[in-house]
């Protein structure tokens, strides 16, 4: 039996370990169950002395990883021992999204300055020009020792004084940078469309970490980790479970329709365990509304997380809002059936009277939030639309964003205002 140690710090928190069947299994370390501040990976992993088999183990750690093509061209491009989920956390598992470092038995926790190096934008640039996938190169050309969740490209850096810095250990990042998508060929300006829907959802309220734009001859979308908290020179993990992590599903199920979490599923799971429900209960909701309004077809459940706090966990920042529905090529249905369509232009009131009942909601709350934030967008975005256009005059996307949100604002306003 192939094992893996988990830490949280310096501090063992279990054993992963792999068979010869090539299944699974976690048991927490016996040091760590009676801990004064322990705490488990996930709801789906209890904090008792049995071993976790094969299903509650994978529903976290192989939602540690990326997903489809870009996992397909690392595994293409780096040794065959990586195609497992194992052997891929062997490899790249010592930065992970959350506040686990998952390393070889042996290896040794290290606690000098970080080795790192600076990624310079003209080989991020060089990487782009050539259409390779970043997540690709930079682990194995760069020398990167990360893993993070999803279908995007995407690495995570240490971001001081403009500079781009690549941790060669697997320490602690403070961004997340993110180029164009890759996946179809009329696409490509997908860093100003996140920047744009991340913007306007500060802007309505909604709880979403800083972004940014790197300019240059491609623009990359720049996200501040809010799992990681910089204290002094140090740079901390906060720990984090996905609505999938923390359901005991894998990634292939994290849309409903294949057979992954309802809305009703995450609304009841935050009701359930949150430290502050009501506040995040509202956050959701927000959220749900939102993503109707930009189009976010692909608001999946790995989209939203808890985050672990001083009194229990809690709703965290939201990620990934983007419009994809600008895009053709994408699947136009939404991510979520509200009261059983899931088709936004099919809506009707009666649908979210519907989900409102599922929820457990009086028939006025859920109206009541949507107008607000429909009438906050309404106020907010034109000013966002106007400093987009100041700084990237020669970009059309907040434009071609303005008129799919306008046509669904007016949309929903009547719905709601019925």
């Amino acid at each position: 039996m192939s094992k893996l140690i988990v830490y949280y710090q310096e501090k063992i928190v279990g054993q992963l370990n792999f068979d010869k069947e090539e299944r699974l299994s976690f048991q927490y370390d016996k040091n760590w169950l009676v801990f004064k501040d322990r705490f488990p990976l996930s709801l789906a992993l209890a904090l008792v002395e049995k071993t976790h088999g094969h299903l509650e183990t994978k529903s976290f750690f192989e939602n540690l990883l990326p997903e489809g093509e870009i996992k397909d061209l690392i595994e293409a491009h780096g040794k065959s021992s990586i195609k497992s989920e194992f052997g891929f956390l062997q490899e790249f598992g010592g930065d992970c999204a959350g506040a686990f470092k998952i390393l070889p038995e042996k290896a040794k926790i290290i606690q000098s300055k970080t080795p790192r190096k600076e990624l310079r934008l003209e080989v991020i640039f060089k990487y782009l020009n050539e259409k390779k996938s970043l997540t690709d190169v930079i682990l194995n050309k760069e020398g990167g020792k990360f893993s993070l969740a999803g279908a995007q490209d995407k690495f995570p850096v240490i971001f001081e004084k403009n500079k781009i810095y690549l941790p060669l250990d697997g320490s602690p990042t403070t961004h997340i940078i993110k180029p164009h998508v890759r996946y179809f060929n009329s696409i490509h300006d997908t860093p100003y469309n996140e920047y744009m829907c991340m913007k306007l959802a500060k802007a309505v309220g909604l709880n979403v970490p800083k972004v940014d734009i790197i300019e240059g001859k491609y623009p990359l979308f720049i996200v501040e980790r809010f799992d990681r908290i910089k204290v002094k020179t140090e740079i901390l993990r906060i720990h984090q479970q996905d609505f999938c992590q923390a359901q005991g599903i894998t990634s292939l199920k994290k849309y409903e329709s294949d057979g992954g979490p309802s809305f009703v599923n995450n609304y009841n799971l935050i009701k359930a365990h949150s430290s502050a429900p009501i506040p995040d209960l509202n956050q959701l909701l927000n959220w749900l509304i939102f993503n109707l309004v930009i189009g976010n077809n692909d608001s999946h459940s790995k989209n939203l997380a808890f985050l672990r706090v001083e009194d229990g966990i809690r709703l965290a920042p939201f990620y990934d809002l983007l419009s994809t529905s600008v895009y053709k090529e994408i699947s136009q249905n939404f991510a979520f059936k509200v009261g059983g369509q899931n088709l936004w232009f099919k809506l009707k009131r009666r649908l979210f009277d519907k989900l409102s009942a599922e929820l457990g909601l009086k028939e006025d709350v859920l109206p009541k939030i949507a107008l607000k934030l429909l009438n906050d967008i309404e106020k907010k975005h034109p000013k966002l639309v106007e400093e987009f256009d100041v700084r990237f005059p020669e970009v059309k996307t907040a434009v071609t964003l303005e008129k799919e949100i306008k046509k669904r604002v007016v949309f929903l306003q009547k719905i709601f205002a019925v």
